[in-house]
């Protein structure tokens, strides 16, 4: 009877003027429900016959449909109606209660984060998105989803399809095919800012589990989504201000779309509800924890008296590790298992930045609860300042880490220090790959060239700080868009918008925005060295990279030692990370599709190319994106990649004879 209704209401959600074709009508029966995290569903009892969520048995894949609407809404709206005074009302349909404070945002389907998905390995994903965004296009991306066989379905605009424009749907259609923790997100603009994120679980049979000992439960609602918040609007603070607020800092953070918010002693401005986690004493749980943020630092990740054990980093499975906390940068992805053996009570879960942007003091909790206690812990709710209730302890991923022995004993283990559950299949761990790449993170100071720039009616990204203009780069390249996608409309890009290869020593010496392609060929061992340009600063800016289409197997992370910019010594430092020993590379390194490298850190990463096509990578801090801090990697030959859908959409620009 659930299931009928709501499949009643989204009907009548999508607007009395809607048609539906016969594949969108047959497609009804396999129509998921929205909130198959909110609890309800833990026993699997609850759920619809056609439920995707489910226990996983081999062989036995499923059609999973969803119908999302993308559109502006509000925190603390008509629908919340008395929540400030009557907690009854924060749980009404479609009441977003944020942290409690009112203002504008973007929701999929009225929900904050948008419905979760959670399926089985080999299950076929369905999405409709109906983008009723006024005046805006979008796209989702399918964040740690590969798309081998699907690479249409990636959702980059320019990349990989054209932008959806409003009132338009877009039919995703793709193959669950890696069991692990994705997520999914607006790839337009800074949608993901203003809310535009959800949940993506892939499940596989127990006994495939190589983890499958370490833990009693794998309950649909212990999915935690972080996000960080603000509460002006994503695109007020682009491309930044000079004078009132020169930075994208968060102010607070939500956990599973809730919070109060926070001052820094602790006073609560709001008394909206927290996320609540239940459990049974005695036994160990599943948690997924998705860093589904977007502002310039990273959060720790704490829960009260109970340390974590890391069994799954991004998508892939590892050996467990264990740990008392995570630092998480925004797109990064952990798995880990809890071990509910402490008194019967309830217990602080706490997010709270940490390095650059500590001085906003953001923190946000959330509670676990054991059957039999108190919704409310018998402790203080923990303010910013660490104490026993939130010491991280040894941290997974240490901001800023030099990624030693001697850091990983200290502060915590690097990702570098994880070790796969699995060994790869591909060829990667020979001492010398096929090919290797740079891709170094930096920023090209304007100074009074962007005025230069205007006045010459070249209207270039930027990114306003307080004292300069700065262009994000990523091997001295302002990314650009094209105005058609690569992927299925290649020959309409006019091949003057396309980078030239210039020398190493010309990077960031000169003004370059352009579409930064990076060619490398098919089914080789790719070696790719990321460089945060700059001296290492355990107080800077961390760069989360993300690779699209591909897991990259983590060699090596560490700091450097000086200075390094780009007109002096990128090509000395390439030669010297490339020149050392690699026959002793460990065949169970960890897979990652989000790296985060320290302030004037590195990391070397190998992927073998098996996915032809055009694959974004970009930092995953929105406004450095934004501000052109991307590029896209060509694996193969144009001439070689699929043929677009029948009916794909095409876009590009008008220019007809006059």
């Amino acid at each position: 009877m659930v299931y009928r209704i709501v499949t009643i209401l989204l009907l009548l959600h999508r607007g009395a003027g809607d048609e539906y074709d016969d594949t969108t009508c047959a497609l009804l029966q396999y129509l998921q429900i929205d909130d198959v995290d909110c609890g309800l569903y833990d026993t699997l009892d609850n759920l619809p016959a056609n439920s995707c969520t489910r226990e996983c048995v081999a062989g036995e894949p499923r059609v999973c449909y969803y119908q999302f609407t993308v559109e502006e809404y509000s925190a603390m709206g008509q629908a919340c109606e008395d929540c400030l005074t009557n907690v009854t009302d924060c749980y009404n349909p479609g009441c977003v209660t944020a942290d409690g404070f009112e203002r504008c945002l973007l929701t999929t389907n009225r929900r904050l984060p948008g419905p979760s998905i959670q399926v089985c390995v080999g299950d076929r994903i369905i999405v409709d998105l109906v983008n009723m965004l006024k005046g805006k296009s979008t796209t989702i991306h399918w964040h740690g989803i590969r798309q081998k066989d699907y690479k249409f379905m990636d959702g980059v605009p320019f990349v990989t399809q054209c932008p959806i424009h409003h009132s338009e749907t877009f039919r995703y259609n793709f193959i669950a095919d890696a069991a692990g923790l994705h997520f999914y997100h607006s790839h337009e603009g800074l949608q993901k800012v203003d809310g535009l994120v959800g949940g993506l679980v892939v499940r596989r049979p127990r006994d495939e589990d190589p983890n499958g000992n370490e833990y009693d439960f794998d309950l649909p609602s212990h999915l935690i989504v972080i996000q960080d918040w603000h509460h002006l609007s994503a695109d007020a603070m682009f491309p930044g201000l000079k004078y009132r607020s020169d930075s994208q800092m968060a102010q607070t953070y939500l956990i599973n779309g809730r919070g109060q918010w926070l001052m820094t002693d602790g006073y609560r401005l709001a008394n909206t509800p927290l996320s609540q986690f239940n459990v049974v004493q005695g036994n160990r749980y599943v948690f997924r924890i998705v860093a589904a943020t977007c502002f310039e630092c990273q959060y720790i990740f704490t829960i009260e008296k109970h340390d974590l054990v890391v069994i799954g980093a991004d998508v892939h499975s590892t050996k467990p590790y264990r740990v008392d906390s995570l630092t998480m940068s925004p797109g990064e992805r952990y798995t880990v298992v809890v071990n509910c053996n402490r008194s019967i009570d309830s217990y602080w879960i706490q997010v709270r930045t940490v390095g650059f942007c500590s001085d906003m003091a953001a923190n946000q909790v959330a509670v676990l609860t054991y059957e039999g206690a108190s919704r409310s812990p018998s402790s203080k709710a923990p303010s910013y300042d660490v104490t026993e209730v939130n010491d991280p302890g040894l941290t997974m991923g240490p901001v800023n880490s030099m990624c030693t022995e001697e850091t990983r004993v200290t502060d915590g283990p690097c990702v570098s220090h994880l070790r796969s559950a699995t060994e790869s299949s591909y060829d990667i761990y020979k001492s010398e790959p096929d090919e290797r790449i740079i891709m170094a993170y930096g920023f090209y100071p304007y100074d009074d060239n962007l005025v230069n720039l205007t006045r010459a009616k070249k209207f270039t990204t930027f990114l306003q700080t307080a004292n300069i203009a700065l262009g994000a780069t990523i091997n001295g390249i302002i990314n650009k868009y094209p105005p058609s996608p690569l992927l299925s409309q290649f020959c309409d890009i006019p091949p003057s918008m396309l980078c030239s290869a210039d020398a190493p020593s010309t990077w960031n010496n000169v003004f370059r925005e352009c579409v930064h392609i990076v060619k490398v060929p098919a089914n080789k061992t790719l070696e790719i060295i990321l460089l945060a340009v700059g001296t290492y600063d355990p107080e800077g800016i961390s760069h989360p990279t993300h690779l699209h289409g591909y897991d990259m197997h983590v060699i090596e992370m560490g700091v450097l030692n000086q200075s390094l910019s780009f007109n002096q010594s990128v090509v000395q430092l390439f030669k010297s990370l490339v020149s050392e020993d690699r026959n002793d590379i460990p065949t169970d390194t960890v897979t990652k599709d989000v790296v985060a490298l320290s302030a004037g850190g590195y990391l070397i990463a190998r992927i073998y190319t098996d996915n032809p096509g055009f694959w974004f990578f970009h930092c995953h801090f929105a406004y450095h994106l934004d501000a052109g801090m991307s590029g896209v990697l060509q694996v193969g030959e144009v001439d070689t990649f699929p043929e677009p859908p029948a009916g794909f959409p095409r876009c590009g620009s008008f220019l007809p004879p006059l």
